[in-house]
């Protein structure tokens, strides 16, 4: 067992050598992990960077994407200094993913699993990082340190959220004749599915109580399915750069739950 361990480190600490390198990130490392040279001096210690990298192999491009992620929030933290906790409150997300998305940062990261068993929620931030339009996942050791953990910050998220669904779903009665879900206040559109309102629009749309929502972006879904190629879902997420995939496969949406159909197969990290 000391030798797993210690070739589990040396491997974690090859992938954070490899972010330093592509993501210009400094950092001092020690024998408890790695100190950023910020204000604060934080240090990410090796198990916070294990809990992000989870099962996969840390030389893999999905390790050293999730800590890229970790080391520049961190970072970031310092750099704000005494705004850091207020900016995170302000950017906080809902962010919901299927198991084994790049983004997803395993069980750890997951406040509550959405009913119907295709997407985890978890916390996120809007537009902290280069690409203003994405939300990226709040480690829990970010969370922490920033001070947005708890029942009353997700509570506060969930009810938000809501409130964009319901945004979505008078949207879509507007103007819904396209059949195209898009994101609103920084939610996108799986995110969005976790709102009962825009769950109960979509499914009795069709007065069946049941729809399936085509999703391979997390920043466009179909929903009227009879006029869209089934060829052009399995095009469009395999287009898109992996952090902004959704599923690859349609959902079958109630008010209720979200669920993926039962002859859909998972596909590892891109699975839904």
């Amino acid at each position: 067992m000391p030798d797993a361990i210690g070739n589990d480190e040396t491997a974690l600490r090859r992938c954070v050598l490899a972010v330093s390198v592509l993501h210009d990130i400094d950092f001092v490392p020690s024998d408890d992990g790695v100190r950023l040279p910020d204000a604060e001096g934080a240090l990410v210690t090796w198990p916070m960077i294990r809990q992000v990298v989870g099962p996969e192999p840390a030389e893999s491009a999905t390790a050293r994407h999730r800590v890229a992620a970790l080391l520049r929030l961190h970072r970031l933290v310092g750099e704000l200094g005494d705004e850091a906790g207020s900016c995170f409150r302000e950017t906080l997300r809902l962010i919901a993913l299927p198991p084994g998305h790049i983004d997803h940062l395993g069980p750890d990261w997951v406040v509550q699993k959405l009913p119907g068993g295709a997407l985890d929620l978890g916390y996120g931030v809007y537009g902290l990082l280069d690409e203003p339009d994405r939300c990226v996942s709040l480690a829990p050791s970010l969370a922490a340190r920033v001070g947005v953990q708890g029942r009353e910050s997700w509570a506060a998220l969930r009810e938000y959220t809501e409130r964009m669904g319901a945004l979505a779903a008078a949207r879509l009665s507007r103007d819904g004749r396209e059949g195209v879900i898009r994101p609103v206040g920084g939610c996108d559109v799986l995110a969005l599915l976790s709102s009962r309102t825009l769950r109960k629009h979509l499914a009795e749309g069709d007065g069946v109580g049941m729809r399936a929502v085509a999703a391979p972006t997390r920043q466009r879904a179909w929903f009227d399915l009879r006029h869209i190629d089934p060829g052009f879902v399995q095009a469009a997420w395999q287009l898109t750069d992996e952090p902004d995939r959704a599923l690859d496969i349609p959902l079958l949406v109630t008010a209720d739950e979200v669920a993926v159909p039962r002859h859909g197969a998972r596909r590892g990290r891109h699975a839904i």
